[in-house]
């Protein structure tokens, strides 16, 4: 019996690795043939059996056999493939426009609001008929999902702030550095904070960032300081909002500071000098280098950074 909490883990992907599986009875030619990754077809197989609570395909001398399960329900998924290929006949003979694609990311905030306004401008200009689907990305790389294609690309931090996987590939879009916004009072008038100075003053700090320990944390411990982290925060705005309520600092990526309302008493300054700098990276899998919307998304990428570059 089909269980509909599983039901809504199935994308119609699932059902056509299904159907590939069950005529050509190879998991290898199923990737061919689908232009996706192997182990993209065994974590589709994987989300079938779970759905159907059953094996669906078993394997003697690199050969699968169907199980009496999957030799009943194929007929069935056959009909769906087929009823969805029916509708995109009829929309397209009445003329009527539909998104085609869909490309997903995983991505931090930070490229939500310093790249996404330009990439969805280079997009709709491009290929009207792609959609971006954003992810919020947490403190680990969805390294399962970037090998399943599940995603397409993601979006993260560098350089060596993040884990990598030796499936996946990464390559560096753009840097950036940080400046000091606190509404503390400061008795100098030197456009640095010193580090003595930056490491007494309560810290604002959103979160999160791709590592045990944050580029800044890991700074301040290299050369034996640390700092007070008063409030740990989800996005940039509410740490400008806890700022502008009570004395506090937060440093901000420069990038940043022209995207957000800086609150009313609020100065902007240079970090203590040797404070690091960090570059955005993208991420993909290796084996799906060679896909083209793999190649068009991060041209997309590419070309949103250029354009922000100052």
């Amino acid at each position: 019996m089909l269980h509909s909490n599983y039901l809504k883990q199935l994308d119609l992907q699932d059902i056509v690795v299904f159907l590939n599986l069950f005529e050509h009875r190879s998991a290898k030619r199923t990737a061919e043939i689908m232009n996706i990754s192997q182990p993209t077809v065994s974590y589709c197989l994987k989300r079938l059996r779970t759905c159907f609570d059953d094996v669906l395909f078993a394997s003697s001398h690199g050969v699968l056999t169907a199980s009496t399960k999957a030799e009943k329900i194929n007929p069935y998924l056959r009909m769906v493939v087929e009823s969805v290929n029916r509708c995109a006949e009829d929309i397209n003979a009445e003329g009527i426009s539909s998104i085609a694609k869909v490309w997903r990311i995983c991505a931090p905030e930070y490229f939500e609001l310093s790249l996404m306004p330009t990439a969805l401008q280079r997009l709709i200009r491009n290929n009207p008929n792609v959609s971006l689907h954003v992810d919020r990305l947490s403190r680990d790389l969805p390294v399962d999902r970037l090998l399943s294609g599940d995603i397409d690309l993601t979006i993260g931090f560098g350089p060596g702030y993040h884990q990598m996987h030796p499936e996946l590939e990464w390559e560096p879009i753009l840097t950036d550095s940080f400046v000091c916004l606190t509404s503390i009072r400061r008795s100098s008038d030197e456009p640095n904070l010193s580090v003595d100075e930056f490491c007494s003053m309560p810290q604002v700090f959103p979160t999160p960032w791709i590592s045990e320990k944050n580029m800044v944390d890991s700074w301040l411990e290299k050369i034996g300081r640390s700092r007070m982290v008063v409030a740990r925060a989800n996005t940039y705005h509410a740490c400008l909002n806890i700022i502008s309520t009570l004395p506090a600092t937060l440093a901000l990526p420069s990038r940043l500071v022209k995207l957000l309302t800086i609150p009313e008493g609020v100065q902007v300054f240079e970090p203590p000098l040797g404070f690091p700098t960090f570059t955005l990276d993208m991420i993909w899998c290796r084996e799906r280098k060679g896909s083209q919307d793999l190649r068009m998304l991060r041209e997309l990428m590419q070309a949103a950074a250029a354009e922000n570059n100052p």
